[in-house]
């Protein structure tokens, strides 16, 4: 927690990172309270700052909030709030709500492993395949850290906790709601299957968006704000992992090896690259990739070789039909 150490050549982002700080902390008890009073007296700007944090944090809650009484709703578009001088102050949330005053839980899944984990909140987080994440919850709130892979959270309703999901370059908080983040090295995705969820690039002066229902958020590196767009059963089919199915519809067949072998220690190869390009719909259990191959076989004239290790996928020859 900053204190008073702040000059009155601070920069702007440094006032930001402070007023947030303090913003997030409150209530404050006795010691703090005068500490704050001590960082309001060394820079005239740090009190307009604190301002804009209590004002930005509002807004947040709020949007995530729909069910709070009208004296407490505020109009802003849903779509997307807080640009420019709003967007660093979202940037400063994701640090200053850090891990180095609370004690985490490190949680990780083995390939093919999916892991439902009630959580001490009443929340449950559902861990997909060769995933990690830290859990770290507080008095005043709730954290998780995903190092990579993806979890769909179910958040119990606790206005007075937010849920926070921290997955490297993008942030999400919610309330009480259900959605999916999924870290890779080429970027993180957010999905709403319930409720409303704020987002936000971790780095980037961008903006903070709202999510809800059906919705999804697309964050690449470097980027100020994610690609969005509503596609609930597109969702839906990408989530169906949680019960162990993967869902296809007109997905390419290199996409749904790429799918299986997340799960699977027998993997599927493409010894034929044009087979990866055929399309098809269906809905398969993740841990029999020999099923899928029969489908393949009887539907699209594949030829399928099997081994302990391998499920060889290539176009039948004149030979082998």
């Amino acid at each position: 927690m900053p204190v008073a150490t702040s000059r009155q050549g601070a920069n702007v982002p440094d006032r930001f990172d402070e007023a947030a700080a303090w913003a997030l902390k409150q209530p404050l008890g006795p010691e703090e309270q005068v500490a704050l009073e001590q960082w309001l007296a060394l820079d005239p700007r740090h009190s307009g700052a604190l301002l804009r944090a209590m004002a930005g944090l509002s807004l947040v809650d709020a949007a995530i909030m729909p069910e709070a009484d009208d004296q407490s709703r505020i109009a802003w578009p849903r779509r997307r709030i807080m640009a420019g001088m709003a967007g660093a102050l979202a940037a400063s949330f994701a640090g200053v709500i850090g891990w180095r005053t609370l004690t985490a839980e490190r949680v990780s899944t083995a390939r093919g492993e999916i892991r439902r984990l009630p959580l001490s909140d009443g929340s449950v987080a559902t861990i997909d395949t060769d995933s990690e994440l830290r859990v770290a919850f507080a008095a005043d709130t709730r954290r998780i850290s995903l190092d990579h892979g993806q979890a769909w959270f179910q958040v119990a309703k606790d206005r007075t906790r937010p849920f926070v999901v921290d997955a490297g370059i993008a942030q999400a908080r919610a309330v009480g709601t259900a959605f999916s983040v999924e870290r890779r090295e080429d970027g993180v995705d957010v999905a709403v299957t319930e409720g409303v969820v704020a987002v936000w690039p971790s780095s980037a002066r961008g903006e903070m968006t709202i999510l809800e229902a059906g919705q999804f958020a697309r964050f690449r590196p470097g980027a100020a704000a994610p690609t969005t767009g509503t596609a609930p059963a597109a969702i839906e089919r990408t989530l169906a992992w949680r019960s162990g199915e993967i869902a296809l519809e007109n997905e390419t067949v290199a996409i749904a090896v790429a799918r299986f072998n997340r799960y699977n220690r027998q993997q599927l190869v493409l010894a034929d690259p044009s087979v990866g390009e055929e399309r098809l719909i269906g809905l398969f259990q993740i841990d029999r990739p020999e099923d899928f191959a029969a489908t393949l076989a009887a539907t699209l004239d594949v030829a399928v070789t099997t081994t302990p290790d391998e499920i060889r996928l290539a176009k039948k020859t004149s030979a082998t039909r």
